[in-house]
């Protein structure tokens, strides 16, 4: 059984994460432009933000922020950065993993997820004109 801890986490198992159905809420493209000069190009990069959450009561939710990369003419999108959630993972020993640790399990988490289509199909969407 899922409860919100008072500090606002929701502690489980990765085990148990991985038993949660976790559903696209939502996506969308960063913004934000790189400082542009007269004296030089600027590199840029294509990136964005993804939300997902289960449908427990209390609900999980984890997000991550990622990047198209283009390879051989298909492209890929890879998380970037560590995810945020509600969640604190619990050791072996029921103990909180800390957030440190509990982040890196989530992003081992996260990249084991077929997350890319759904993003993709919901970004083209969304900034269809």
């Amino acid at each position: 059984m899922l409860t919100i801890s008072p500090d606002g986490y929701i502690r489980l198992s990765l085990t148990q994460l991985g038993a949660v159905k976790l559903i696209h809420l939502t996506s969308g493209l960063d913004e934000d432009m790189p400082a542009c000069t007269a004296e030089s190009a600027a590199a840029t990069a294509i990136t964005g933000y993804t939300e997902w959450v289960s449908d427990t009561i209390p609900a999980i939710s984890i997000g991550w922020d990622w990047i198209m990369n283009v390879t051989d003419g298909a492209v890929r999108l890879t998380r970037l950065g560590e995810p945020r959630s509600n969640c604190m993972l619990k050791g072996e020993h029921d103990d909180d993993l800390g957030p440190a640790r509990s982040n890196a399990a989530l992003a081992g988490f996260v990249d084991t997820l077929a997350w890319q289509c759904e993003t993709e199909h919901h970004i083209a969407s969304r900034y269809r004109h």
